[in-house]
């Protein structure tokens, strides 16, 4: 750094750095819910947003009972455990307005599944595309970070049969 060149804003940067581990914490807390059919938990995590898929269209359900619903509707939960799943997560891009208070994710998911009597196999791939804002303060939970829509596109996909229930797959 020379004379000439402007110090850093250390806060700002901090809350930056902040904001994106709040963020990529929820998409990772929202991948073990998943896992666990915690059907509850996704919900509440999307409590405040719309929720989409592209054979569905976009913003196709709001908020905490509808989408916790449409995962219920949708999904095969175990009696051994959950979905049977592993959601693996990469590539997670996160662009934050700290002036506006929100942002923007994608994340790049695989997920993979092994039932029982059957193998290891790869389901599905493709992307979440969230977007979040900040909770206005005062109160319980001001300046936290919560979706307000998430949307997943699906790239490459498998049978799902064992994953989805027939006939309510809106990824086929």
């Amino acid at each position: 750094m020379t004379l000439s060149t402007p110090a850093p804003d250390l806060g700002r940067a901090l809350n930056l750095l902040l904001a994106h581990r709040e963020i990529e914490q929820q998409i990772y807390r929202m991948g073990y819910a998943l896992e666990r059919g915690d059907f509850v938990a996704v919900g509440e995590l999307l409590r405040h947003a719309t929720f989409g898929a592209d054979l569905i269209g976009r913003e196709a359900f709001r908020g905490a009972d509808e989408i916790r619903g449409q995962y219920e509707r949708t999904n095969v939960v175990y009696p051994e455990g959950g979905r049977r799943t592993r959601e693996i997560y990469t590539n997670i891009l996160v662009d934050i307005d700290l002036d506006r208070g929100t942002a923007v994710s994608t994340t790049a998911y695989t997920v993979a599944q092994q039932v029982p009597d059957s193998d290891f196999h790869l389901l599905v791939a493709g992307r979440y595309e969230d977007q979040w804002a900040r909770s206005p303060g005062p109160g319980a939970g001001a300046g936290s970070w919560h979706w307000t829509d998430r949307y997943i596109v699906v790239q490459f996909k498998n049978s799902l049969d064992r994953h989805m229930h027939p006939g309510s797959q809106p990824y086929n």
